[in-house]
């Protein structure tokens, strides 16, 4: 009949399913509605909407329906992390994004309401709605953990999807939404401007520690000659044979100098030596951790 050549088109755009809505609009009556689920040709998969019985039970239609069970709605959380490909997110169950004042009951997926969901950016991916990928990382700050945000902020950024300026702006407007304290704690210390002490004040810190009566005699901006690479590292400790780095560098500065930096470490290690470096927030937030951590290297590594 026309009335299925016609919903053909609307399931072939949605995986296989479609809305009752969308069935009567291009003329299928309730009977026929009803026989077709009746003689197993569609599949009711929640009230209202359904498939036809060729689509593949797949993640995408299973998505797919659970943007019908709610009309304007769109994919976020885990699931936009999935269609993204974001590194560690798999299959999991729809997660999709409406209003505030739509209600958050959908039988086949997690709800988001969201205040500003007229202003949140999207992208059309794989012939679905999503958040933008830095609405999507918005949306799973509150449920994971700072380091996991930080190495999933840290990857968008390295394979430029999505730039520190596009994590702030979102950031900006989100207030009081859930995990936007520990995305905005994470964003800061990636923007251009993001603070960077000087040198003198780094190794003031450093330094201070390392003068504690613990730690033994040491030399500061000791020059090393490695086999494949020289360096001046800050602190060398001749009794743990331990080299001690300051690093107060900004988040795009050190992951442009990263491989260097790897090489050097990787030098002093074949070479018989540890490194341990420390952040500028370490050295002044923590100084307490950071003198234990040389301690407690220092006596497994002291040489008689």
């Amino acid at each position: 009949m026309d009335a299925d050549r016609r919903l053909d088109e609307f399931a072939a755009r949605q995986y296989g399913t479609f809305s009752h809505s969308q069935a009567r609009s291009v003329g299928a009556t309730p009977r026929m509605i009803q026989t077709r689920v009746e003689s197993g040709a569609w599949i009711r998969l929640a009230q209202g909407v359904y498939a036809v019985a060729s689509a593949p039970p797949k993640w995408e239609r299973q998505m797919a329906a659970a943007l019908l069970t709610k009309p304007g709605s769109i994919v976020a959380g885990r699931a936009a992390a999935y269609v993204h490909s974001f590194p560690g997110f798999n299959e999991c169950r729809p997660v999709i994004m409406v209003s505030r004042d739509t209600s958050a009951r959908s039988p086949l997926a997690k709800v988001i309401r969201s205040l500003r969901f007229g202003d949140v950016a999207k992208v059309r991916y794989s012939g679905f709605e999503v958040t933008d990928e830095a609405e999507t990382v918005m949306t799973l700050a509150r449920d994971l953990s700072e380091d996991r945000l930080e190495a999933l902020v840290d990857d968008l950024l390295a394979r430029k999807s999505c730039s520190a300026d596009r994590f702030a702006a979102v950031v900006g407007a989100s207030d009081g939404v859930p995990g936007v304290t520990r995305l905005r704690r994470v964003v800061s210390y990636r923007l251009p401007e993001a603070y960077q002490p000087p040198t003198s004040e780094l190794e003031r810190l450093l330094y201070r520690i390392l003068d504690d009566p613990r730690i033994p005699a040491y030399t500061r901006q000791m020059p090393m000659r490695y086999q494949q690479v020289d360096a001046t590292v800050d602190a060398y400790i001749p009794a743990w044979r331990l080299i001690v780095e300051g690093d107060g560098r900004r988040w795009h500065t050190r992951n442009a100098d990263h491989k260097r930096d790897r090489l050097r470490d990787n030098e002093a290690v074949a070479s018989g030596y540890a490194v341990l470096r420390f952040n500028y927030e370490a050295l002044r937030d923590t100084p307490a951790h950071v003198l234990d951590t040389l301690t407690r290297s220092g006596q497994v590594r002291r040489v008689s």
